[in-house]
């Protein structure tokens, strides 16, 4: 009988005092590393699978008074809902530090999160963990050991021996780009505390040299652990500069192999670029504000300008498709100049390689000649050639239309209705031609 009470009792005692697990959590509140400003941190050691923690500690109010907290350890931030992240409250001479989360955090030696006082007054500042009140809870929802440390007491006024620069010495760039703003370069220094230093940049590629690259226009933190067990903290915007704004326009937006020449040209506002380098995309380039340039085969090519301005920022601007094309055009071999707006002038035209069947015995390897029907975009002579000469004769063979370099389309010359000839010769930039044929005037008279 007495065994089994002795039994009953003992369970009492397990089921009623805290349970435990093993490994020991330290956190510190590092008054000795504190710097100007009076922002001090936090720092913790040997957290496994931790999921909630409170920790309480009193301070002076009387020359101190909590302002914020900074650099949150972003290992705590398992989730985007704000109720997952540290929380931090002042309530009179007590702070209390929060979290909680469903997922378990593990953290070896690092900084849980800086905290910034405001200097009110002037005396001691003693920190006092409340330990009763404090303590971290892991997965298993068991405590886990806990040392509390704090390095002592601090007089205010409040004067730091560590002191940290920074200095920029590559400039970022702010443009519409994926990366946009990323190319400032910035060194921080750290005087004071224990040497060697090792580093810890919160930016998108976590670097740890003395030396960051490629920083965006948010500003961006960096941790400096020291010999002595000191975590240093400090902040730093990086200057941005506006890079150019423009676009580009080729004139004309599409060009032929018989005329191969395009002007381009920058559309912009802005007063303080200073380079310009254009690229044709056929291995060639300009180096002048507008430019034109001469294509020597049929492709697509992508065009660009890069600029560069006053702030040494970089821009770069494309057309993707711009197209050199073969000319294939078409004479037609009638047309009704009797003044009803409707063909009534003898108008070449342009057509593409791929032409109906009924044109495709007539297709020659830059003209199509001898086709009965005859559509698509004007052909300007002098806008698609170098130079061109067209001839018609009469039935007898007596000239009754001669020009050189045409700018105007033929409207029969108030000739009688019948069916003339022509001999019709041009000039690309690569290549020539003479084409002949016929060609009826219709106009009732």
């Amino acid at each position: 009988m007495e065994r089994h009470l002795f039994a009953r009792y003992f369970l009492f005692l397990v089921i009623s005092l805290p349970v435990f697990a093993s490994g020991q959590i330290e956190v510190r509140l590092a008054s000795q590393c504190a710097t100007n400003n009076f922002e001090m941190p936090v720092l913790i050691k040997n957290l496994q699978e931790i999921k909630a923690f409170q920790l309480k500690f009193r301070y002076n109010n009387q020359v101190l008074d909590y302002d914020t907290s900074y650099y949150h350890n972003s290992s705590f931030n398992t989730t985007n809902n704000d109720t997952y992240r540290i929380n931090v409250n002042a309530s009179n001479d007590t702070l209390t530090i929060s979290w909680a989360s469903y997922y378990g955090v593990s953290v070896d030696d690092e900084l849980l999160l800086s905290l910034r006082f405001s200097e009110i007054g002037s005396g001691q500042s003693d920190f006092t963990w409340l330990e009763s009140e404090s303590g971290f809870t892991n997965i298993d929802n068991l405590q886990v050991d806990t040392d509390f440390i704090t390095d002592g007491s601090v007089s205010i006024p409040f004067n730091s021996s560590v002191s940290i620069d920074f200095e920029q010495f590559a400039k970022g760039c702010r443009d519409n780009s994926e990366n946009s703003g990323c190319k400032a370069q910035v060194e921080v220094t750290i005087t004071g505390g224990l040497a060697p230093y090792t580093y810890k940049w919160n930016d998108r590629f976590n670097q740890n040299e003395s030396i960051a690259y490629g920083l965006c226009e948010a500003p961006v933190s960096v941790m400096i652990f020291d010999a002595g067990g000191c975590i240093y903290t400090s902040s730093f915007d990086p200057a941005i500069y506006p890079a150019a704004v423009y676009s580009i326009k080729a004139t004309p937006e599409v060009i032929y192999i018989t005329k191969p020449y395009a002007d381009f040209t920058i559309e912009t506002e802005e007063l303080y670029i200073e380079t310009y380098e254009w690229n044709f995309g056929d291995e060639t380039k300009a180096y002048t504000e507008n430019a034109s340039h001469t294509y020597d085969k049929v492709g697509i090519y992508p065009v660009s300008l890069k600029t560069e301005n006053i702030d040494g920022c970089d821009t770069t601007v494309t057309i993707t498709n711009f197209e050199v094309k073969e000319l294939n055009f078409c004479i037609p071999n009638v047309f009704t100049p009797n003044g009803d707006a409707s063909n009534d002038q003898w108008v070449f035209k342009i057509v593409d390689g791929s032409a109906g069947e009924e044109n495709q015995e007539g297709l020659k390897s830059t003209g199509i000649s001898d086709v009965k029907k005859c559509s698509g975009e004007d052909l300007i002579f002098e806008q698609h050639f170098k130079s061109t000469e067209l001839t018609v004769f009469n039935r007898a063979g007596n000239r009754v239309f001669d020009c050189s370099n045409c700018t105007e389309n033929w409207d029969g010359g108030g000739l009688p209705d019948g069916v003339y000839y022509y001999v019709f010769t041009w000039e690309g930039q690569l290549s020539q031609g003479t084409e002949h044929g016929n060609v009826t005037i219709l106009n009732g008279k």
